[in-house]
């Protein structure tokens, strides 16, 4: 009778455990794809908005096309809305406070629901809370309608109105 006590007691204890581990070991965590082996390295340029009120706006080039920051992804967006990962910002003078040319932490994928690449979210692994991706739009995309897909929310900037 006792050792079927401690049996009860030491599954118990062990379930809960496992429990733990798997709880502290990611679940529920975002997962995006991987850096690939060819991972583009992304250099960070600006560009003028002359039309409106000469604001200054980070830039990438991805495929010819020269994007400009958007806004940011909104409570629908999902992990499994992102079809690859196709590189990184380069961590220099350009695109952060601090420089760490060896840090591949801010990570550019493309969408499935987007497949002429118009939007590209940002997502930083390191920040751990909180953390939601921003998107870029290319700009040849400026003043032209274009499917902004549902989980994309607009920052409200004057260079897209």
């Amino acid at each position: 009778m006792k050792f079927g006590v401690y049996l009860k007691k030491s599954l118990a204890a062990m379930i809960t455990v496992i429990i733990c581990l798997f709880l502290l070991g990611g679940c529920g965590k975002q997962q995006y794809p991987p850096l690939p082996k060819n991972a583009i390295a992304f250099e960070m340029g600006t560009f003028e908005d002359t039309g409106h009120d000469n604001a200054l706006y980070g830039t990438i080039k991805y495929n010819g096309r020269l994007y400009v920051p958007y806004g940011i992804a909104g409570n629908s967006f999902r992990p499994e809305y992102v079809e690859k990962c196709v590189g990184y910002i380069i961590q220099d003078e350009n695109s952060s406070y601090f420089v760490d040319l060896e840090n591949k932490d801010r990570r550019l994928y493309t969408v499935k629901e987007d497949p002429n690449n118009n939007f590209l979210p940002e997502y930083d692994e390191t920040v751990k809370l909180m953390n939601t991706p921003s998107f870029y739009r290319a700009l040849d995309t400026n003043g032209k309608e274009i499917e902004i897909p549902g989980f994309v929310v607009a920052s409200g900037d004057e260079l897209w109105y």
